[in-house]
């Protein structure tokens, strides 16, 4: 008798130490945390999450510029600078670069017959092979350089949808964009890219421009821009289905019969910082729960200019692309300054990233100008040239 009644103790002891177990993991290490101490958790997140995207295979890809080019002098091939209506079935098989590019098609590569490519078989996809020098430097695509006989077209884009058209009319121009594709480097997976971009310069002008990368490692950047009837944008970082970083700004303009509205939002981990047009201070919540007391103060940038002809982007207005900070002055009177918080480096990374995101040099200078070297080459094969 003596041992069952030990032995039924134990087991409730247990039971007890498995229960405080449970009811101690249903609690986030955010909940134990003050406000100051949850943002530095996450700005941390963040800035590890950035460290893992730029050194990732898809980080030179879209943050690939003219500034990234080499030499002095060289010039991006541009004899398909004109406008064509392309879509996937225009396009549709399997291409290959040819190695060695061909003298004869060094030397004329302006006129539109010679290609650095060659269509090898049939596809539901429109999928680009090129060797990844060629790649990740294109304007050196039609340059011939020592040692290219040895290289291998191990680097491939499959897309799996693409338009292109443009539209001039006496009504004004339309151009329509849509590309879906996946990249892989020496077989294997390297990025996923997403471009959806709508143009209409009329009596009504808008625009909608939305891009997203995905990593191999999980994480995702994109952007969004609309402008219409009211002006939108919107940056985000992610791992997976979880946000790391959003930043979005809804603006709706007023007329004789209604006032402007808009929404800022901010958006780290499971902080978020909001002001609208209803509201007279910015908002912090952590888990969609209201912090009381935190003070949020803007802290404008002056020096920020437009560009050469004075035009400033507004969505280039915003924190992570250096427009502004912020300073949250929390209940027991401590100050952070949100840059120095998230580190110099880390947000120099966000903006070059999120820029890129919107010029998307890698699109337009390889997949867009092999496409239209694809339907030309097509259309002389249709055309029994």
């Amino acid at each position: 008798m003596k041992r069952n009644i030990v032995a039924v103790g134990m087991l409730l002891a247990f039971s007890a130490a498995l229960w405080s177990c449970s009811s101690s993991d249903d609690k986030t290490p955010e909940q134990d945390q003050t406000l100051e101490q949850n943002l530095t958790t996450e700005t941390q997140s963040l800035a590890a999450a950035v460290d893992e995207i730029t050194s990732s295979e898809g980080y030179g890809l879209i943050t690939m510029s003219e500034s990234t080019k080499e030499g002095d002098g060289e010039e991006t091939d541009e004899r398909f600078s004109y406008d064509h209506s392309i879509t996937l079935e225009d396009i549709k098989g399997v291409y290959d670069y040819i190695l060695p590019v061909t003298e004869e098609a060094t030397e004329t590569k302006g006129w539109y017959w010679n290609s650095a490519f060659e269509r090898v078989d049939d596809s539901d996809f429109f999928e680009i092979n090129l060797p990844q020098e060629k790649a990740t430097r294109p304007w050196k695509l039609y340059v011939e350089e020592d040692g290219d006989e040895e290289l291998d077209n191990d680097f491939n884009v499959t897309a799996s949808q693409y338009n292109m058209s443009t539209v001039m009319s006496n009504e004004g121009y339309e151009f329509d964009y849509l590309l879906d594709a996946d990249i892989t480097i020496e077989e294997v997976e390297a990025g996923e890219i997403f471009v959806d971009w709508n143009m209409s310069m009329s009596t009504e002008m808008s625009f909608e421009y939305v891009s997203e990368f995905g990593f191999a490692n999980g994480y995702s950047v994109g952007h969004e821009y609309m402008f219409g009837e009211s002006f939108d944008f919107a940056y985000n970082l992610k791992k997976d289905d979880e946000v790391l970083f959003m930043e979005e700004v809804e603006y709706t303009p007023g007329n004789e019969e209604t006032d402007a509205e808009y929404e800022y939002a901010l958006t780290i981990g499971n902080i978020k910082i909001v002001k609208n047009s209803s509201s007279d201070e910015y908002m912090v919540y952590r888990d969609d729960i209201l912090e009381e007391g935190a003070i949020i103060t803007l802290i404008e940038d002056d020096t920020k200019e437009g560009d050469d002809e004075g035009n400033e982007d507004e969505s280039d207005n915003a924190f992570c692309r250096g427009g502004f900070d912020i300073k949250i002055t929390f209940t027991d009177g401590t100050e952070v300054i949100l840059s120095e918080l998230i580190g110099e480096e880390t947000l120099e990374q966000l903006d070059e990233i999120f820029s890129s995101m919107h010029d998307m040099y890698f699109v337009n200078k390889l997949v867009d100008k092999v496409a239209r070297e694809a339907y030309q080459m097509n259309m002389q094969q249709d055309a029994g040239e």
